[in-house]
C-alpha cells in the first residue's frame, strides 16, 4: 500500500516493513520552524496561500475531511478505516483537544495522523462561531490554534477550516494576511446529527455519487461516524469496481491538493500537484483492479418469484 506524499519539499516518515516510505506534506521540519514567528508557522508553500476551497472545483475526485478531533474514543477507528482502504484524508484539529495535561492522548493521535501520511489543518481553539469575529477573538482562535498545532506537528500549518463554515469579512482578511487557505466543503453529510447508522452510510455514498465527488465533511469525534466510515469507504470501492466493470472512470479518492486554486491573471487556476501526490493517486488507480478482483461477488437481487 502506498501512502504517499504530499509536498514538493516532502520528507519520509517511518513506514511498515517492506512498505514504501510514507511521505507527508510539510514545508520544513521543526528544526527549522521558528515557533516565535507566527508567519513562519503558517508558511506552507504547498498547502497555504491558495484561494478558498469550496469543494466543487473538481469532478470525478473525492477528498474526505474530518473535523473537531482528535477524540481517543472515535478517531482511531476512522484512521484504521482510511488505512485499510488506502484513502487519503485531512483532519481539521480543534487544538484545545491537544493542549495541556488532558491533551496527551490527542497529541498521540495527531502524531498517528501525521505518521500515516494524512494532512492536518486548524479548526480553531475552541470551535467557536467566527461569523462576527474581530481582532481579539481571531487572535485567540486562529493565531493560538496555529501556534499549538504547528508546534505539535513540527511543521507549518497552511489550512484553516472555520467552525460551522462561518467567518467574518475581517476573518477572511486575517487568514489571507497569515497565508492560510480557507477550506470549506461541498458534500455535507450532517453526520453530527444523524442517529441511524445504515441510513447515514447510504446517504454519504449517494451524495458522493450524485455530486461525482467533491470535498466530504464528516466528524471523527462522532461515534456514528466511527461506526460507519469503513462501510462508506467499502461502498466507494464497490462503486469504483462497478464503474471499472462497465468501462467508466472511477471516483478517485484524493488529497485536498487537487482542490487548490490560485488567482492568476484574473482567473482561478489549479495549483501544480507535487509529483508524490500524483504518484499516490496513480498507485490507487493501478491497484484498483486487483482490489476489485479480491472482492466477494455482489449479491444478486432476490427475485419476487423466488420468494413465493
Amino acid at each position: 500500500m502506498l501512502l504517499a506524499a504530499l509536498a514538493s519539499t516532502a520528507h519520509a516518515e517511518p513506514a511498515a516493513p517492506d512498505a514504501p516510505p510514507k511521505v507527508v506534506a510539510a514545508a520544513s521540519e521543526s528544526a527549522g520552524l521558528d515557533v516565535k514567528n507566527l508567519h513562519a508557522m503558517t508558511d506552507d508553500p504547498v498547502l497555504g496561500k491558495a484561494s478558498r476551497i469550496e469543494g466543487d472545483e473538481r469532478k470525478g475526485l473525492v477528498a474526505f475531511t474530518f473535523d473537531d478531533g482528535p477524540n481517543p474514543e472515535t478517531t482511531p477507528a476512522v484512521i484504521a478505516a482510511l488505512e485499510k482502504y488506502d484513502i487519503p484524508a485531512t483532519f481539521f484539529i480543534v487544538t484545545q483537544r491537544i493542549a495541556g495535561k488532558h491533551g496527551e492522548k490527542g497529541r498521540e493521535l495527531l502524531q498517528r495522523e501525521l505518521g500515516g501520511g494524512f494532512l492536518v489543518g486548524s479548526h480553531s481553539v475552541t470551535h467557536v462561531n467566527l461569523k462576527h469575529a474581530s481582532g481579539d477573538q481571531l487572535a485567540r482562535e486562529v493565531d493560538a490554534s496555529i501556534r499549538t498545532l504547528a508546534a505539535e506537528a513540527h511543521r507549518p500549518i497552511g489550512m484553516f477550516r472555520p467552525p460551522y463554515g462561518a467567518l467574518s469579512p475581517a476573518g477572511r482578511v486575517w487568514l489571507k494576511k497569515l497565508g492560510l487557505t480557507e477550506v470549506l466543503w461541498s458534500v455535507d453529510t450532517l453526520d453530527w446529527k444523524a442517529h441511524d447508522a445504515e441510513r447515514l452510510r447510504r446517504k454519504v455514498i449517494s451524495m458522493i455519487k450524485q455530486d461525482d465527488g467533491g470535498v466530504v465533511l464528516m466528524h471523527d469525534v462522532k461515534p456514528i461516524t466511527a461506526r460507519i466510515i469503513a462501510g462508506v469507504l467499502d461502498d466507494l470501492e464497490a462503486e469504483n469496481c462497478a464503474r471499472l466493470a462497465t468501462h467508466r472512470e472511477p471516483i478517485l479518492p484524493v488529497s485536498l491538493h487537487y482542490f487548490l486554486r490560485d488567482l492568476r491573471d484574473g482567473k482561478q487556476a489549479p495549483r501544480e500537484l507535487p509529483a508524490a501526490v500524483q504518484q499516490r493517486t496513480a498507485a490507487y488507480k493501478a491497484a484498483l483492479p486487483e482490489r476489485c478482483a479480491r472482492r466477494p461477488p455482489a449479491a444478486e437481487p432476490v427475485s419476487q418469484h423466488a420468494t413465493r
